[in-house]
């Protein structure tokens, strides 16, 4: 919503600064006020309860709009952060005041997720070589087998590249 405050702008300006709030701040206690509300939190909206008579408070959300005045170059900054994240604009900020640790750029979710596919195909491969090896030896059709043995050789590697690739994906998340 936006408020023409015509000639009084300065005057309000300059009450929200003796009280250490924001025009919006002071602006929404004064429309409580005059609701004769008397209160300076936010009030939750009256409906009607279940009988259509009696009202009660429905419970307030969670989250709070919030409204920032950037340098462009810091607005540019936020936006292009929190795309290449892949989070809104809110989720970032929020995330930053708080603390946390931030996702992985989206571009490389999805070079970490296409590698540990890739990873699953080749362990899926080696588990069907693995199958036909043990079934050949069983067999004793050790000619046949041979053609196993270097896949074999390189298994334990493989299979340690595979964990060390899901272990690490599995931490960034």
């Amino acid at each position: 919503m936006t408020i023409d405050l015509r000639g009084i702008g300065d005057a309000v300006r300059a009450a929200a600064a003796v009280r250490d709030m924001g025009v919006a701040q002071l602006v929404r206690r004064a429309l409580v006020m005059s609701l004769d509300l008397r209160a300076t939190a936010a009030v939750a909206p009256m409906e009607r309860g279940s009988d259509g008579q009696t009202p009660h408070q429905v419970p307030t959300r969670e989250t709070a709009k919030l409204t920032l005045r950037l340098s462009r170059a810091h607005a540019d900054a936020l936006m292009m952060n929190a795309g290449a994240l892949g989070l809104s604009y809110g989720d970032y900020v929020g995330r930053l005041v708080a603390g946390s640790r931030l996702p992985q750029p989206v571009a490389e979710r999805q070079a970490d997720r296409a590698a540990l596919l890739a990873s699953n195909d080749r362990m899926a491969a080696l588990s069907t070589d693995l199958v036909a090896l043990v079934t050949l030896l069983r067999q004793a059709k050790v000619e046949q087998a041979k053609p196993y043995r270097d896949r074999l050789e390189t298994a334990d590697a493989e299979i340690r590249r595979h964990l060390d690739r899901a272990s690490a994906l599995i931490d960034r998340l």
